[in-house]
């Protein structure tokens, strides 16, 4: 038992130390791991049914998806392109209207100062700055997505090699609950994927349909943000609908309410009913818990780590049921528990 404890102490303290010293590195790590989650979710069936080996299939199911982003931005790029263009070109109209609109109210004066076409001219050594750390930016993000894209896809090709890698620093009698564990984490993440991704495709298709039908212009774009923004629950949702409340006040202030009204609806159909029917028990992660994962990881880790903390809540809240509650509080001796192990 001592001998138990041990290993699973010094395997908890690795990993609270790589946290704490390099944390960006262990959510790239965990973004890879999902990545990976979601190319087994396609490919291992599509391997099935064409009678290859798994790794196949993730590889397939890595270029297909691959070949039909990229066939999306080929053919989409001078459309959203020019819709970018037009939001930028727009910015500051909105910001200028929506200073008129709140006119009175604390922050409006603040609001006209800097918005005005004088004080929106940026000089020639801040836009030198600026077009600097911008592309120092996208550098970084470049090389993390790669990362993740690797890691995605050789974890995903063959994970019973990480698996058994993992389950080697833990003692023998504490394998199989290490195995259990890891088990109920890939079910947790699989269904907050499925959920999440099905979720984002309903929202993006119905705020397109919606703002097109009110007359917003940009409803391509802002449909795709809302969409993209989707992933992360609850706040997500919230910052996607600020771009189509601003671009619809500098066209119309009467199509704010319809905008909200929108937004609202399609947040409640998809939050409600579609994501949890598909989402089920698999990843049931409760919204306290959820918002306050987003908040510590938004404070400590900036926006990688509010775009993961969902999958992270839900992943951490299936290994403590089955580590910690299954294993340590309720009586491994219960035959009336479900089996751990997965058949």
């Amino acid at each position: 038992m001592r001998h138990e404890t041990a290993t699973l102490l010094i395997a908890l303290a690795a990993l609270a130390l790589v946290g704490l010293l390099v944390p960006d590195v262990l959510l790239i790590f965990f973004a890879g791991c999902l990545l990976a989650v979601a190319l087994r979710a396609a490919g291992v069936p599509l391997a099935r049914y064409l009678n290859i080996a798994e790794h196949w299939g993730v590889m397939i199911v890595a270029l297909l998806a691959l070949i039909v982003i990229g066939l999306v931005v080929w053919f989409g790029f001078a459309t959203l392109a020019g819709q970018v263009r037009e939001f930028t070109e727009a910015a500051p109209r909105v910001l200028r209207s929506l200073a008129e609109l709140f006119n009175g109210l604390p922050g409006a004066e603040w609001l006209k100062r800097n918005t005005s076409p004088e004080s929106m001219e940026p000089s020639a050594q801040a836009a030198a700055n600026f077009a600097l750390a911008g592309i120092g930016g996208l550098l970084g993000a470049l090389g993390n997505v790669l990362l993740v894209l690797l890691l995605g896809l050789y974890i995903g090709a063959d994970p019973t090699l990480y698996r058994r890698g993992a389950l080697a620093l833990l003692s023998p009698g504490l394998r199989p609950r290490g195995e259990a564990t890891l088990n109920a984490m890939a079910d947790s993440l699989r269904g907050w994927l499925l959920g999440q991704m099905f979720g984002m495709t309903f929202t993006g298709v119905f705020t397109f349909l919606g703002l097109w039908a009110l007359g917003v212009p940009l409803a391509a774009l802002l449909a795709i943000l809302t969409a993209i923004f989707g992933f992360m629950p609850y706040i997500g949702p919230v910052i996607g609908a600020v771009p189509a409340v601003l671009i619809a006040a500098s066209q119309d202030p009467s199509l704010v309410p319809w905008v909200v009204a929108l937004f609202f609806a399609s947040q409640n159909i998809e939050g409600n009913f579609l994501t949890p029917m598909v989402q089920k028990q698999s990843a049931d992660v409760p919204p306290a818990v959820l918002l306050g994962a987003q908040a510590i990881f938004g404070t400590g880790l900036g926006f990688l780590g509010v775009l993961l903390a969902a999958p992270v809540a839900a992943a951490a809240l299936a290994a403590v049921r089955v580590s910690y509650v299954e294993g340590w509080v309720e009586d491994p001796a219960d035959a009336t528990r479900k089996p751990l192990i997965r058949p």
